[in-house]
């Protein structure tokens, strides 16, 4: 497998003004890794350990202070995600990197099966086709068909982040980004997610996840890592 995304001595430094005294908060420090095409590593650590940082470092929702991080991208070749023209950004987040936070970000007037539909359409998809596949991964991800035309504002947090999963995965990105994608999710619904990881595996989706549900982690990764002072070490499998 060649390597998809190889992160060397990653870091983020946010600055905080308190009283006229700058403070600096390190989010993640010296962080190296290497992803082959078509794997999935999963990171976990307590709350505030850096998890997310490493994610919108990658997804460049965060700058990064130092470091770089190589993405092959199928239209630009590789790439460095930290130096990326904001250009080079957007066109590798509409069609080769997806996001799935716990938080979902929606137009207020903009309906649960519209949000899925654009998704697809953007990449160029028919927009009769782009209905249809909506409407397989709405109800893949059981999100009752009753909702599909109302606005996503008002769903609970599982239904959020179900759709916010839909939205993401319908695209098969290259790069899969997974922010706590089993949070707050019941038994059935952590299921639907686990069959599309693994059927996006098999598709060739390189993934990387934050975690702290361990067993279902464990369950779909390649190879796991522990955050702890913002630098990650190697993680022990228990299973398999």
């Amino acid at each position: 497998m060649d390597e998809l995304l190889v992160i060397k001595d990653l870091e983020k430094t946010f600055q905080m003004n308190q009283m006229n005294d700058e403070k600096k908060i390190i989010g993640c420090k010296g962080i190296n890794l290497t992803i082959r095409t078509g794997e999935f590593v999963g990171i976990t650590g307590e709350s505030g350990a850096g998890k997310s940082t490493i994610l919108k470092s990658i997804y460049r929702t965060y700058t990064p202070t130092k470091g770089c991080i190589h993405y092959q991208s199928n239209r630009f070749g590789m790439i460095d995600l930290v130096r990326a023209s904001d250009r080079k950004m957007i066109a590798v987040r509409k069609n080769e990197i997806g996001y799935v936070s716990q938080f979902l970000h929606a137009m207020p007037r903009i309906t649960a099966l519209k949000m899925v539909m654009d998704a697809i359409v953007e990449m160029g998809e028919d927009i009769n086709i782009a209905e249809q596949k909506a409407k397989d991964i709405l109800t893949h991800f059981r999100l009752p068909s009753a909702l599909w035309d109302s606005f996503p504002r008002t769903f609970s947090g599982g239904e959020k982040l179900r759709l916010n999963l839909a939205k993401a995965m319908v695209k098969r990105p290259k790069l899969l980004l997974l922010d706590e994608p089993t949070a707050s999710l019941d038994h059935q619904s952590k299921q639907s997610v686990k069959e599309m990881i693994i059927q996006l595996k098999k598709e060739g989706t390189t993934m990387i996840g934050i975690f702290h549900d361990l067993d279902f982690m464990e369950e779909v990764v390649d190879q796991s890592y522990m955050l702890a002072n913002g630098q990650m070490e190697k993680r022990l499998m228990t299973h398999g």
